[in-house]
């Protein structure tokens, strides 16, 4: 490296030209784009430009040009333009040059070269202008390409469109914009929808589309503006509301308590029974039938009024037991007198 590095300043010394100088030339190879100059040229009624870098645009840089259409009121500069036909190129480290080409209408026209992708759909009045931006101008930005003036007035007769904008609405929610051209039309209809430029010939259509809540707004090239927005149609089925289904309902998995029934442990009381006691025969003393006597109950139950039949039992009782009584004295005296006269 050192020795071709000797190599070249040593020619540069031989030529006459300091390593300094040629380092200069080396760094002036490219240019910026705010630096850099052009050479076009231009033909109007054709629609056709052709711009060249005259040094080449360093790595990173880029300059736009812009090749537009209108139609006119007039042969010559006149206003309102609408935007007919437009193009945009670029020249950069890779491109040096950039060819344009656009449509150009047969009725009055106007055709611009500008610096820049900034096209103008209308023109106005001196507000809408592109002033010094035009390629070939005597000063500012356009001054630094060369080549004449690149833009035109010209053409034959009155620019006779015949746009028309309908709107229609479906039941989905799309709202169906329709633009057409006139068959009689005498040039091409544009139309300017979303920044876009849609250009139609006669006799012809073309279609776009919306959602439904857009606000629709489409300019053409007679200065209308026509606005659309979606509307229900009339006969649209009313939409099934989607059944929603419920959480099912938890059984409670609690039995409910209820009190408990006790049943009485207390056996009710019954009427006494009178059993008769058969002893065997004794040979001192007769054989007596002796009646048994019930227990006393133990229910905590009150005791029940005596009525009816009860009472009456109770008093044959109170009668046999008198009876036995007596037949026990009776007996017993029998038994004494029986022993002294033995």
């Amino acid at each position: 490296m050192l020795v071709l590095g000797g190599a070249a300043v040593a020619t540069a010394a031989f030529a006459g030209i300091s390593p300094a100088a040629n380092a200069g030339v080396s760094h002036q190879s490219c240019v910026s784009a705010a630096d850099a100059t052009y050479r076009h040229t231009f033909d109007g009624p054709g629609g056709t430009a052709v711009i060249t870098a005259v040094k080449p645009l360093c790595a990173g840089e880029a300059q736009d040009f812009s090749l537009v259409s209108y139609t006119a009121p007039k042969k010559t500069y006149a206003t309102p333009q609408f935007v007919y036909d437009a193009v945009t190129g670029r020249i950069d480290a890779d491109h040096g040059s950039v060819a344009l080409e656009v449509r150009v209408p047969g009725c009055f026209t106007q055709v611009d070269t500008v610096f820049g992708a900034s096209v103008l759909n209308e023109i106005t009045g001196p507000e809408t202008q592109y002033g010094d931006a035009k390629l070939g101008s005597p000063s500012g930005i356009g001054s630094r390409s060369s080549g004449g003036r690149a833009w035109y007035n010209g053409g034959e007769g009155g620019c006779s469109p015949k746009p028309a904008v309908t709107f229609g609405s479906d039941c989905t929610g799309t709202l169906t914009i329709r633009m057409a051209n006139a068959a009689t039309a005498g040039v091409d209809a544009v139309f300017v929808l979303d920044g876009k430029r849609i250009r139609v010939r006669p006799g012809q259509s073309a279609e776009s589309s919306a959602a439904a809540g857009t606000t629709v707004k489409v300019r053409d090239n007679t200065f209308t503006t026509s606005t659309g927005t979606w509307t229900k149609p009339s006969g649209c089925a009313t939409p099934t509301p989607t059944a929603t289904t419920a959480a099912p309902t938890t059984a409670p998995t609690t039995a409910p308590t209820t009190a408990p029934t006790t049943a009485p442990t207390t056996e009710p009381t019954t009427e006494p029974t009178t059993v008769p006691v058969t002893q065997e025969p004794s040979s001192a003393a007769p054989v007596v039938p002796v009646t048994a006597t019930p227990s006393p109950s133990t229910s905590t139950e009150p005791a029940l009024a005596l009525t009816g039949s009860d009472s009456m039992s109770l008093i044959w009782y109170a009668i046999g037991f008198v009876l036995v009584g007596g037949g026990l004295v009776v007996v017993g005296r029998q038994a004494r007198k029986g022993r002294h006269t033995a």
